[in-house]
């Protein structure tokens, strides 16, 4: 418990002067928006929107360890995996949104927007990611419109793992493989293309079909992973009363992993080899998402809108892989479960200027079909995650 005090104390302390910053910025922002609002006239058909926003979160397990690995990580053990300062950290997140909206088909609205965000870890730099996104909404009817988007993240850090390949090559020049560099960094890059077409029915509900086709390309050492994910979704938004609103959905996804990266258990070379003669992980899987969100919109305090969100995700995994356990440890017969839950606290300043503070929880319980390897996955693969925020954002329509 003494390490831990050690770990988590310096993160704590730099959280209260980044708080502090945003509150400063915050309502100083909201004094001169409060204002300007008085003396400004409202214009018509505003056709831009810019929006620029900071967001900080303090996350207590960045890289998803499982119990077992936050017990070797502060006990100093596997020299070589560990390449971060705390297994905590605070994300420092600015992002800028613009979009603009026009009529090209007679009087429907046409908005493209484009979407940046970069997230900084304070002390883990190894962390930090950056995104990219442009999208197009398109109303073709009444109460009925569909979007196409695209998302681009260049290089995404999950961890340094283990690669048998490299442990293989070790244990030939020196006789054994457990040495730091056979620990080699887990990363990708990521192309998502995103579809949705939603319609609203009866009096206000609103049903949304959606597609979503993503790409993971990884690093060299892991071209096995790399990946084709379809996902398949439908969501129900329906209001309650005037306050009240609840949100209904379901995915489902399948992802087809390439499952070999042309070398041998030597780390030769191997031009010919295929997912049938390979000897490499196969994380091939489908799963199932459910989600279910409702939203409360407080009355007014001061005639300042604030409002509270809660959702609860649940999703299945299964890993269809037909290599066995000792083949392929990680996946053989395993089955993922994730909850996931949020609670957010929105609350508008004026026109210019709203603040949000949220909290999410993510836990993953992993088990197998194989008791051979049961107590091995779920040392591996178990995690809890705490991630607690603050955000605010400034927007301007001209």
């Amino acid at each position: 418990m003494k390490y831990r005090k050690i770990k988590y104390t310096p993160l704590l302390q730099k959280i209260l002067p980044v708080f502090l910053t945003i509150l400063f910025i915050l309502f100083v922002g909201g004094s001169y928006g409060q204002e300007k609002e008085k003396t400004t006239k409202k214009k018509k058909d505003k056709r831009f929107d810019v929006e620029f926003g900071l967001a900080t979160t303090y996350d207590d397990n960045i890289l998803k360890y499982s119990e077992k690995y936050l017990e070797r990580f502060m006990t100093n053990q596997d020299f070589g995996r560990f390449h971060i300062e705390t297994y905590d950290d605070i994300i420092l997140k600015p992002s800028l949104k613009l979009a603009s909206t026009f009529k090209i088909f007679k009087k429907q609205k046409t908005k493209l927007n484009f979407d940046y965000s970069y997230s900084a870890y304070v002390v883990n730099d190894i962390k930090s990611w950056n995104s990219f996104s442009v999208g197009l909404l398109q109303n073709f009817a009444k109460r009925a419109s569909f979007r196409i988007s695209y998302n681009y993240i260049p290089e995404f850090y999950v961890r340094h793992f283990r690669d048998e390949d490299m442990v293989n090559y070790y244990s030939d020049m020196n006789g054994f493989g457990y040495v730091p560099e056979t620990f080699v960094p887990f990363s990708f890059s990521k192309d998502n293309y995103g579809f949705w077409i939603q319609k609203t029915f009866l009096k206000n509900t609103r049903v949304r079909l959606s597609l979503d086709w993503a790409q993971y390309f990884h690093n060299e050492h892991y071209t096995e992973y790399d990946c084709d994910n379809m996902v398949y979704g439908i969501q129900i938004t329906q209001p309650l009363n005037k306050v009240l609103k609840v949100e209904a959905g379901f995915e489902f996804e399948t992802s087809d992993a390439k499952g070999y990266d042309n070398s041998d258990a030597d780390g030769f070379y191997v031009p010919d080899e295929t997912l049938e003669n390979s000897n490499d992980a196969d994380a091939t899987n489908q799963g199932e998402t459910y989600f279910l969100s409702c939203s409360w919109q407080i009355p007014e305090v001061l005639k300042h809108k604030h409002s509270l969100d809660a959702k609860i995700g649940y999703e299945r995994r299964k890993y269809t892989t037909e290599d066995g356990p000792i083949e392929d440890p990680e996946h053989a017969g395993r089955l993922d479960q994730n909850l996931n839950l949020s609670f957010t606290y929105d609350f508008t300043i004026n026109k210019y200027f709203s603040a949000t503070a949220f909290y999410k929880f993510f836990g993953r319980d992993s088990s197998t079909s194989s008791e051979l390897n049961s107590v091995y996955v779920s040392n591996e693969k178990d995690y809890i995650q705490n991630q607690i925020g603050l955000s605010i954002s400034y927007s301007l329509k001209f």
